[in-house]
């Protein structure tokens, strides 16, 4: 019970200083309007690869990930990693929709935004 308060209560504190969000995608491809889904990306302060014993730079992001819309709900940590992007994973996600739902469209955007 202990480690699950201390890990919320350290979510709260990386989210106060995590960086703005901003939109990856606002997808009505697959949805008629008024109906669509939102893609946004948040980068976090909290550097899971360093924490793991990787070395850190600038090329490694750990990005929160939110969508939600008419298909439904997903949220998710990528470490996204510019220099080899096979090397970019899921660290945890939840939700109705899953991984392979965020579409590659959002993930290219957010390359262009991080890389």
């Amino acid at each position: 019970m202990k480690k699950l308060v201390l890990t919320v209560v350290l979510a709260f504190a990386n989210a106060a200083h995590a960086a703005p969000s901003f939109l990856l995608l606002f997808d009505e491809t697959d949805l008629a309007p008024p109906y669509h889904q939102r893609w946004t990306a948040t980068p976090t302060d909290f550097n899971w690869a360093e924490a793991n014993g990787a070395v850190s730079d600038a090329s490694r992001h750990e990005v929160y990930i939110r969508g939600d819309g008419k298909k439904g709900d997903f949220y998710g940590v990528l470490y996204l990693d510019c220099v080899t992007p096979q090397y970019s994973e899921w660290l945890v996600s939840g939700g109705y929709l899953t991984e392979t739902d965020v579409p590659p469209e959002a993930i290219a955007t957010l390359r262009q935004e991080l890389c």
